[in-house]
């Protein structure tokens, strides 16, 4: 077996390609989100991006069925039937997912009619176009 060692590999993380936390509370008190219908593009996501992790809190309850989902084409990606109805329910999806092209990390209801307040959130990184291919020897 060969080891190898790499040279001229990045060492520490480059200035401007950080995590942060994106963020956004929704209020649907006056209008409410209608389940089966209604998708709220809560975050956008730039291209070449890694979301570690998104979730959603709910802040007031919203409805005594609804159900909340948090995804993009894909509707409950990270997060799969929050309970509406539950002020201070927080569920955080954990399955990481690289956005290659920019897209939007959206918010649905899917039982009944969501009238209340949330926060939606997520960890990203910019992973920025690919380096320079370190050279081994």
């Amino acid at each position: 077996m060969a080891t190898y060692t790499i040279t001229n590999g990045a060492v520490g993380v480059p200035a401007g390609e950080k995590a942060h936390l994106a963020q956004v509370v929704l209020d649907f008190s006056s209008t409410a989100l209608v389940a089966g219908t209604d998708v709220v593009q809560a975050l956008e996501v730039p291209a070449n991006t890694l979301v570690v992790c998104a979730g959603i809190e709910v802040i007031t309850a919203g409805g005594a069925t609804s159900v909340l989902d948090l995804g993009d084409t894909t509707v409950d990606r990270f997060v799969t039937d929050v309970d509406g109805n539950t002020a201070g329910a927080i569920e955080i999806g954990t399955a990481s997912w690289l956005y290659t092209s920019a897209d939007t990390i959206d918010l649905s209801a899917d039982t009944a009619n969501f009238a209340g307040k949330v926060r939606v959130f997520a960890v990203m990184v910019p992973m920025g176009s690919a380096p320079t291919a370190a050279a081994f020897a």
